[in-house]
């Protein structure tokens, strides 16, 4: 172990219930199982999602903040934010040197028969945000794509009827 290390850890509530209080009344799925009446309703759809997309990045980046305070920030491990090339974040475990990432990372952090109890759990803490946090933000995310390519292939069928509807009345 470090000798650096403290053996009791910060306390950890950066994901209390109020955290997430703001997130359950936006992610109702009471406006997902309705019948659509056009591409409007599901750019809407897609819009929240994002809201709720931009609203899980800020409880990821607490976490972050939080897992960079010691004794964390004094391990051979860091916590970061990821974001993709589809447009979301996610969390990611990495080496000090960035040289490898993964949860791999996190088990032999973990794994350190010389790391302190206390700072074991607080990485576990962590682990379980990090694991809870991505599932939303990939599920959201997803929702959003899919809400998104509606809302196009809507306005594709209803251009296609207007054209057809055209061209019969014009032949008319």
């Amino acid at each position: 172990m470090n000798p650096m290390i403290p053996t009791q850890p910060m306390p950890f509530e950066v994901l209390t219930p109020d955290a997430y209080r703001q997130l359950e009344h936006a992610a109702s799925l009471k406006g997902l199982l309705k019948p659509f009446k056009g591409k409007g309703e599901l750019e809407q759809l897609a819009q929240v999602a994002r809201e709720i997309e931009a609203q899980l990045c800020h409880l990821m980046e607490a976490v972050v903040q939080q897992a960079g305070h010691p004794p964390y920030s004094l391990l051979d491990i860091r916590l970061v934010l990821q974001n993709t090339s589809a447009g979301s974040s996610f969390l990611r475990w990495r080496t000090r040197d960035f040289a490898r990432m993964g949860v791999a990372v996190w088990e032999r952090q973990v794994s350190s028969k010389t790391l302190p109890q206390a700072v074991r759990e607080g990485l576990h803490r962590f682990e379980r945000e990090r694991i809870a946090l991505n599932l939303q933000m990939s599920v959201v995310h997803s929702f959003y794509r899919q809400a998104s390519t509606c809302a196009i292939k809507m306005a594709n069928a209803d251009r296609l009827l207007r054209q057809l509807t055209t061209a019969v009345v014009v032949s008319g």
